[in-house]
């Protein structure tokens, strides 16, 4: 493990120091909010759910453009029902007091959408679990969902039958109050069962459900509290609803953006060090691998690394008589071969052809004697059950490197090398009179 001792810095300083900017972010954030809205409040409110509005459409763009790679219907779920709750969101800003767009009387319309929003919100938090563990197919509880939606805007707008939440002058009504606290109820219960269902939810979704739903909960509290639509407690709801959309905007849209770009990138990284037939490392890997072992192996005395050096003897026959593709699956197969022989800390390569390097930390002579044996039991048995591979074996050279006595990863790997040549040298001498050896 590396420490970090540059500039006399202790541990968790850095970490000291990520976390101080956000929150020094949060809090100019803050004050400046608190006072746009004493300024000004229309535009705060404005601003804010704006900013919603437009993080509920990117979720749902965003949703739609990445389910084809998702592993449940959860994602496209909740980027379809963000996209209704933005649409009554949109409302609901339409609707507020002063913005004298929609001829509404009485402030009450723009708190009956805003119930409305978070009806749909709750609504999706319950049925989010139903969706990740695909107990709920997507398509009905997306147009449950919408149905919700349409009837609740019609009720508000065109009916003149959804209940009253707000009297001006006198405050919120008990079934307002009410109503944000069975949002809350929903919210933490769905978060429990969500949590039932992490191991089949994105990690980063996951989180940003789980903040959204913390944040909402303080959200919605706080709008059980106001007697006026420009009161404190409404700007501090408004803020929770900031952070919990926050969540929603770094775990879903960020997210979305650069995962693609992340698997871009690590893709490229695992083909610079691995071999594209086979799937084990190149000698570019091996080499970085390798010298990591040695390095860590300095100055312990009793530490050792061994070396396997194989090569597959007349595999030229496999391509002369069968074809290139043939040969690819023999040298696929001793591949799978050489992994299942050694154990989970050593290293299996592919330096080029049909030529492979095992690399064994810890290993003395007689450990590496023995993944030997194992290498050509294992091959020989394939040999005899394959018509392609018929005909073929292993030669394997061996050599240990001990830190004290000097020498480096080309010595070992060379060392390793003659050995192999010695053997199939002996095997050419003892077939000599039989037919072709190796090759």
């Amino acid at each position: 493990m590396y420490r970090q001792t540059t500039l006399g810095l202790k541990p968790g300083s850095g970490q000291g120091r990520e976390l101080a900017q956000p929150l020094a972010l949060a809090a100019a954030g803050l004050a400046a909010s608190f006072w746009v809205a004493r300024v000004n409040y229309l535009f705060f409110h404005t601003a804010v759910e704006n900013f919603s509005v437009i993080v509920a459409a990117l979720t749902c763009v965003l949703a739609l453009a990445s389910s084809r790679y998702a592993r449940s219907d959860l994602l496209l779920f909740i980027g379809h029902a963000h996209a209704l709750v933005g649409g009554i969101d949109f409302l609901h800003i339409m609707a507020y007091k002063g913005m004298c767009i929609l001829s509404l009387p009485t402030p009450d319309t723009a708190t009956q959408l805003w119930i409305a929003g978070r009806c749909i919100w709750a609504a999706m938090f319950l049925m989010a679990p139903a969706l990740a563990s695909q107990k709920l197919p997507r398509r009905p509880a997306t147009a449950a969902l919408g149905v919700i939606a349409v009837g609740l805007a019609w009720s508000i707008l065109h009916g003149g039958i959804f209940p009253t939440c707000f009297v001006e002058g006198s405050g919120l009504t008990p079934f307002k109050i009410v109503s944000e606290y069975l949002v809350i109820a929903a919210v933490i219960a769905g978060s429990l069962l969500l949590a039932r269902e992490r191991d089949t939810i994105d990690e980063s979704l996951f989180m940003a459900l789980i903040g959204a739903a913390g944040a909402t909960v303080f959200s919605e509290f706080c709008f059980t509290l106001y007697h006026d639509v420009y009161a404190t407690p409404n700007f501090l709801g408004h803020i929770f609803k900031v952070v919990a959309y926050g969540f929603l905007f770094r775990g879903v849209v960020l997210r979305g953006l650069q995962a693609p770009y992340d698997s871009i990138f690590a893709e490229l990284q695992r083909s610079a060090v691995r071999d594209s037939l086979t799937g084990l490392y190149n000698r570019f890997g091996f080499i970085q691998i390798a010298q990591r072992e040695m390095a860590t192996a300095v100055g312990k005395p009793d530490a050792l690394i061994g070396a396997l050096m194989a090569d597959l003897d007349r595999f030229k026959h496999v391509n002369d008589t069968f074809g290139h593709l043939a040969g690819d699956s023999v040298l696929v197969q001793f591949a799978r071969i050489l992994l299942a022989s050694v154990g989970p800390a050593d290293t299996v390569a592919r330096l080029g052809g049909d030529e492979f390097v095992v690399l064994l930390p810890g290993a003395d002579e007689e450990r590496a004697a023995t993944v030997a044996c194992i290498i050509r039991q294992q091959t020989r048995a394939w040999t005899q059950q394959s018509e392609t591979a018929a005909g073929l074996d292993v030669s394997i050279g061996m050599a240990v490197w001990i830190p004290h006595t000097g020498g480096d990863l080309d010595t070992l790997l060379r060392q390793a090398d003659d050995a192999m040549y010695k053997e199939k040298e002996l095997k050419r001498a003892q077939t000599a009179f039989a037919g072709p050896g190796p090759e």
